[in-house]
């Protein structure tokens, strides 16, 4: 046997074994497993121009031929009952979405993320904004996490795809340990996973098996209560039930796509709520990773040069030459792009972003009733 296949052979041997004897490792399967089990119908608006929200009353109802799920839609004026339902009739399905129990949308599934069919009452139409309203069915994906009041710390993706240099691993296990925060670990996994389950073995019990995903966790000194999120590329979906205040710290990676979707993901909580509690997001270089191209047309990226050395982000940020151009460029999505798609949602949207030798401060003005705070800092 060559040396470099019996040098990788001890080091599969020992990261079997290494798997064997870490209960976190066990934890994540048995995680993976019950979210592919997962089903929801769900809907929410892309955009808006003035006040307005969705949410579910109860939990999806699942029956022999349908699913079902009850939301209000809230507006400045009113609160409107909606109803969602997926019949399946042999093996076609249809959705039907019913609006104050009597104008209905109906239409064939063809995606499992779709815009509504018109409806025949028009002033009710225009009353909800219907062409913005997305509707949503779920399966083999991450409920929603609630977030409250509190001290959090989010560890994004602890897997050797990202921490090929195994960076992060002490750094990390640190805060999960420290009492102060409240952690929580996002676990990757496929985008549009749920797009392999068959609809027909969903609603006939058959015990569909999804392919499993790969087991490269770098943590061990995990505490048992931490909660575990799948979270594909970062994309969770959070329900915002804090009164005043949010404080979230950051690790893993990757900085410029995992953990900015993270972040869009726990604004996007924000905006689609009644609160008016500040957030604060804090970003410990030392104990978070980039990898070399980040989010696409974003400007997020590294020299390849300096990635190849080190990919953690506190060494990454050492080249001058590129500190503007990447903060800017974090900054202005989450003040143009993001602001702007919920001007309906607060009357100014600031933000203030802080890094080691360059910070700004952002305001936005839209036509709603809040005053939004979020506060980003780089240390």
């Amino acid at each position: 046997m060559k040396k470099s296949l019996l040098i990788l052979s001890v080091l599969t041997l020992n990261t079997l074994a290494w798997a064997s004897e870490n209960p976190f490792i066990e934890r994540a399967k048995k995680k993976y497993l019950e979210v592919d089990k997962n089903y929801s119908l769900d809907c929410l608006y892309g955009t808006n121009s003035k006040f307005q929200i969705i949410y579910p009353t109860n939990d999806t109802k699942k029956t022999a031929t349908t699913l079902e799920r009850s939301f209000n839609i809230e507006t400045d004026k009113k609160v409107i009952p909606m109803k969602f339902v997926l019949r399946r009739d042999g093996r076609n399905y249809q959705y039907e979405v019913t609006f104050n129990n009597k104008t209905t949308s109906v239409g064939a599934l063809k995606l499992r993320e779709f815009q509504l069919n018109p409806i025949a009452d028009a002033a009710l139409a225009n009353e909800i904004d219907l062409p913005r309203l997305n509707c949503q069915v779920n399966l083999a994906y991450e409920h929603p996490y609630y977030l409250t009041d509190g001290n959090y710390h989010f560890n994004v993706h602890p897997h050797l795809r990202y921490d090929w240099m195994r960076k992060l691993q002490g750094p990390t296990e640190a805060y999960l340990n420290n009492p102060r925060y409240e952690s929580l670990i996002l676990l990757e996994t496929t985008n549009y996973r749920g797009n392999s389950v068959n609809l027909n073995d969903f609603f006939d019990g058959v015990d569909y098996r999804l392919k499993q995903t790969e087991m490269d966790l770098v943590l061990s000194n995990v505490p048992e209560d931490v909660p575990l999120v799948v979270s594909p590329a970062g994309n969770s979906e959070y329900i915002f039930d804090v009164d005043k205040e949010l404080n979230i710290v950051f690790t893993g990676g990757n900085h410029n796509y995992c953990i900015w979707n993270a972040t869009r993901h726990v604004i996007l909580g924000l905006l689609r709520s009644k609160s008016n509690a500040v957030i604060n997001f804090r970003y410990d270089s030392a104990a978070i990773v980039a990898q070399r191209k980040g989010v696409e047309g974003l400007g997020l990226d590294f020299p390849k040069s300096d990635h190849s050395r080190s990919n953690l982000l506190k060494d990454l940020l050492q080249n001058k030459s590129i500190i503007d151009r990447y903060h800017r460029n974090w900054l202005w999505y989450f003040q143009n792009t993001l602001g702007t798609r919920y001007v309906g949602q607060y009357k100014t949207y600031t933000i203030n972003y802080k890094a080691p030798g360059w910070e700004k401060t952002v305001t936005m003005n839209g036509s709603g009733s809040r005053d939004l705070v979020v506060n980003i800092t780089i240390f």
